[in-house]
């Protein structure tokens, strides 16, 4: 199976910590969180950190965006106290937020912790990002969004010449266990859908599951981990969340509060079914990339079961 992560031994971690902070660092401990960075929290002086080693410096910056615009007492995310480089790997620095995350609690401690996620979403929800002139899709170091529209946000993901990771992946019909025909079915009933989504933007976090969010019974202490964040439809968070903990009924439990603010979601079902499929195709696509057949029929399971139900 393959990795996307920068070669980062533990032991390597602790020789570059210890050279970026010009002094010996304490209790350096491997976090195991996400597909794309190597992350270790450590002790300097009295205080806690976590340092996030990456190949490329762009979502680094893009996160030191996300907390000077957003970060405030009332959304949990950690402060970001420094970006660098050593060598060829990147860096960044934050504060590391009390807490446990929240995959790694008893389903007791997460089922107390549920009305407290619902409220930090919500606040996420009201945050103001501007006219939906500014743009839609990945929100760059700069603030920016490049796309016209949410639905070619949505289309932009799945464009053979795009960028970066994903750059000429249709090869992976010939060259792995990536499904043409079933993956190209999906697709269109996911743009079908996504025709319902609203016009204005709100700020996603695009990667919204526990493994990203810290909690002290009964609080969530921190939201983390915002390099996919974007300028959309919020229904995308929701999906994300339902797809990985269906559980924990978030949708359900989020359109109770909503409507007992007096706030309708307009096309709640469509809106969260088709960013179900949007997440579960480009999950498809990733371990199809990753050589992980498990993983990958589990997502091609989810999506049957949902195309069905």
């Amino acid at each position: 199976m393959k990795t996307f992560k920068p070669e980062m031994t533990l032991d390597l971690a602790i020789e570059h910590l210890n050279h970026i902070e010009g002094e010996t660092v304490r209790k350096v401990t491997p976090i195991e969180m996400g597909e794309l960075s190597k992350v270790f929290s450590y002790r300097k002086g009295d205080a806690d950190y976590v340092i996030h080693f990456k190949s490329n410096r762009e979502s680094l910056d893009k996160q030191l965006y996300i907390y000077n615009k957003y970060g405030a007492p009332s959304l949990p995310i950690p402060r970001i106290h420094k970006i660098g480089e050593f060598g060829d790997i990147h860096y960044s620095i934050s504060d590391k937020v009390s807490g446990t995350p929240i995959s790694a609690l008893e389903p007791e401690q997460i089922r107390n912790l549920i009305p407290s996620l619902v409220h930090h979403f919500i606040l996420i929800n009201q945050v103001s990002v501007g006219d939906s002139g500014e743009g839609f899709g990945w929100i760059t170091p700069e603030g920016k969004a490049s796309h016209r529209s949410w639905l070619d946000c949505l289309e932009s993901f799945f464009d053979q010449e795009q960028e970066g990771f994903h750059h000429g992946w249709k090869s992976l019909y010939e060259s792995s266990f990536l499904e043409q025909d079933f993956f190209e079915e999906v697709y269109d009933t996911m743009l079908g859908l996504a025709q319902y989504s609203p016009q204005e933007r709100y700020l996603v976090h695009g990667d919204f599951h526990l493994g990203n969010m810290l909690g002290e019974d009964p609080f969530v202490t921190g939201i983390v981990d915002w390099e996919m964040a974007m300028y959309g439809d919020f229904m995308l968070d929701v999906a994300v969340l339902h797809i990985w903990h269906p559980m924990l009924e978030f949708p359900q439990r989020l359109l109770q509060a909503m409507t007992e603010r007096g706030v309708e979601i307009p096309y709640f079902e469509e809106r969260l079914l088709c960013h179900q499929l949007f997440k579960t195709l480009d999950a498809l696509r990733f371990y199809a990339k990753k050589d992980d057949a498990n993983s990958y029929q589990f997502i091609k399971n989810r999506i049957m079961s949902l195309i069905d139900s």
